[in-house]
């Protein structure tokens, strides 16, 4: 791949576990959307970030009748051939050079909260992240406080809900972020322990994840919205089943993948460029007397 200029939009999706063997939007049959440039790679301060594409959302389904382009970046900015947990801070460096403001992001869950079933839609409303995210885009410790609250953009939540209603297969459920649901993070890419399910649960866990808190972090510190689309594929039961290898609910995976990445496309196009719930707020500056002088 070559580097090339880092385009200039409002909106990004980022896709994942959720739509893992579907190209998007390309494999999606949705009108007013069309793929402008895929294999894409910017250059970061840390290395390339690679396998990025670039997409136009005609005005015929904008929610504000303007044509939109956006940025899509696959599966959390991981590289297709190893493992980099590095991988976000480049990603959502090019997402800050690109003047992004708002991010949708894909992936499935596991489910420690016996309420919550393989197959349901679960928005949290806030995350438990204990390492703080190692890799930072902040420019250092003095300039900015970065808010923990409101992690989750409540106006995006919404919007993703209320499509979710409309085309979620019946019997499974819609768990919106009014409910205050708590996304625990691991990075993986090994899957949970039952006795780690168990210590997330008592920390007060409903969910868990691999990039949903991470990201979350670096949208907040990059002063974008972020909301996240993802549904279970693993309930406490399967965790705690130690007579099984397995853990994920393949039928559940298969059945979601093309209605989650066509919810999607239509939740980023309901999406206004500036969100009226004032997410960026939330990343303050501090007054240069705090970093000019020591």
């Amino acid at each position: 791949m070559t580097s090339t200029p880092i385009p200039q939009v409002d909106l990004a999706l980022i896709t994942g576990s959720a739509n893992w063997g579907i190209a998007i939007p390309e494999d999606v049959a949705m009108d007013g959307i069309d793929l402008i440039a895929r294999d894409l790679s910017f250059q970061t301060p840390w290395g390339p970030s690679d396998n990025w594409k670039l997409f136009r959302m005609d005005g015929a389904i904008t929610v504000d009748g303007q044509t939109r382009q956006a940025l899509c970046m696959y599966s959390h900015g991981n590289p297709r051939d190893h493992i980099d947990h590095e991988c976000h801070r480049r990603a959502y460096w090019v997402l800050q050079q690109a003047g992004v403001r708002r991010i949708l992001a894909c992936s499935t869950l596991g489910a420690v909260n016996r309420a919550i079933q393989p197959g349901d839609l679960a928005i949290p409303a806030d995350v438990i992240e204990l390492t703080q995210t190692p890799y930072s885009l902040l420019p250092g410790r003095q300039r900015f406080d970065a808010s923990g609250k409101r992690i989750i953009c409540a106006d995006g939540a919404r919007t993703l809900a209320a499509l979710a209603e409309a085309v979620w297969p019946q019997g499974r459920r819609v768990h919106g972020i009014e409910q205050g649901l708590v996304a625990g993070h691991s990075y993986g890419p090994r899957l949970t322990t039952p006795a780690e399910a168990m210590a997330f649960r008592t920390l007060g866990a409903d969910v868990l994840n691999h990039s949903l808190a991470i990201e979350a972090t670096l949208a907040r510190e990059i002063g974008a919205c972020f909301v996240p689309l993802a549904y279970v594929t693993a309930g406490m039961n399967d965790y705690m089943d130690r007579s099984t290898g397995a853990l994920l609910q393949q039928d559940v995976l298969s059945g979601l993948q093309m209605l989650s990445s066509t919810l999607a496309l239509a939740v980023l196009a309901a999406m206004t460029p500036v969100c009226p719930c004032g997410c960026d707020a939330q990343l303050a500056p501090q007054p240069e007397s705090r970093h000019a002088r020591w």
